[in-house]
């Protein structure tokens, strides 16, 4: 009589985003500014395996698009979800984003000081027409110069 023998291996991996807890009240950190480098030539798909939870299976598969690229922060990304059985699996797309110019939050007040209100809302509008408008107390939507609507 021949026996069967079935080894199974389980694996159970968590994952998580960057952040920063600081316990001791008497400590402070200074935010930190950075600008990010996009590489719109590289663009990243990476996959998670199969998960208990959609969210689970998303963080998974940010994560392996950002250590296995090799990158800080995933940009303009999109996402993918299956739904296999009671499980998930997700596949997330974007492009290679790279930290650089990092400075104090404070440096960067300092980068301001010569600047002029005007310029700043010149350049919003230049690239940003709609951030002209504003909404009123009446709750409507207006456009700051012509108090139009």
């Amino acid at each position: 009589m021949a026996a069967l023998v079935c080894l199974c291996s389980c694996s159970t991996y968590q994952y998580s985003t960057r952040q920063v807890a600081i316990n001791n009240q008497n400590i402070t950190a200074a935010p930190t500014v950075v600008d990010v480098k996009v590489d719109y030539t590289k663009r990243i798909s990476e996959t998670s395996r199969k998960c208990k939870s959609q969210a689970e299976a998303m963080q998974e598969a940010k994560y392996n698009a950002i250590v296995k690229n090799n990158i800080d922060v995933l940009v303009d990304m999109i996402y993918k979800v299956e739904n296999v059985g009671r499980k998930y699996i997700v596949t997330i797309t974007g492009f290679a984003g790279y930290y650089v110019n990092s400075r104090t939050f404070y440096e960067d007040i300092k980068l301001l000081e010569g600047v002029k209100k005007e310029d700043v809302e010149k350049y919003l509008i230049l690239h940003n027409p709609e951030v002209i408008k504003y909404m009123n107390q009446k709750g409507e939507v207006v456009n700051i110069y012509h108090n139009e609507k």
